[in-house]
């Protein structure tokens, strides 16, 4: 996953999710496959649910991605009272949080890349977070080397898609997995992706 600046459309938030420039590996991209016949694919492995903290007066970590029936355990780690507001069709919710406290909300139904929850907090304006349910289990969040990686994909043709929610870049393309083959992608996105439409 590389982010390709430039200069005559800047990107504001490249200095948060690019830690190399020069390189340009992004950070808190969402990478997931679309196709109808993933929500079949059953659950593996155990995973763990996620804990989005509320520290230093920003949601930690700011991007999460979820399986359709998981839940997120929020807590407070600042000496304020905070909130966790989403107005998403696909899980409405306001609670507030005083210092140390926690919330545990299961997420039922999938908004997959188009729908993702966002979260705010209602006294400071500033906190926001996303989070994007999915009904399979092809979907990660690149990390700071950007890079990622599906493994047990059933044969198919697939669209693979990415959104990065902080700057609004978007990218996709079909992609074709055989039974015995490795599909490799490198993903390139620049400012002008932001305008793609799904």
């Amino acid at each position: 996953m590389i982010y390709e600046p430039d200069k005559s459309r800047p990107w504001r938030y490249q200095r948060y999710y690019v830690k190399q420039p020069k390189s340009g590996e992004l950070a808190e991209a969402v990478v997931a496959l679309r196709g109808r016949e993933l929500k079949e694919v059953p659950v593996k492995d155990q995973v763990e649910d996620p804990t989005i903290d509320q520290f230093n007066f920003r949601f930690v970590p700011e991007t999460t991605a979820i399986r359709a029936g998981q839940s997120i355990t929020f807590t407070n780690s600042d000496a304020t009272t905070h909130n966790v507001r989403s107005v998403a069709s696909i899980a409405p919710f306001n609670i507030n949080l005083e210092a140390e406290d926690e919330y545990v909300h299961r997420f039922e139904r999938a908004g997959d890349l188009r729908s993702p929850v966002t979260l705010g907090c209602v006294y400071h304006g500033g906190m926001r977070a996303w989070v994007y349910v999915f009904d399979h289990p092809f979907f990660i969040v690149t990390q700071q080397d950007g890079q990622f990686e599906f493994k047990g994909v059933p044969p198919g043709k697939y669209t693979l898609e990415m959104v990065h929610p902080a700057g609004q870049l978007r990218w996709k393309e079909s992609v074709v997995v055989t039974a015995k083959g490795t599909v490799e992608v490198e993903i390139r996105v620049s400012p002008d992706q932001k305008t793609l439409k799904y």
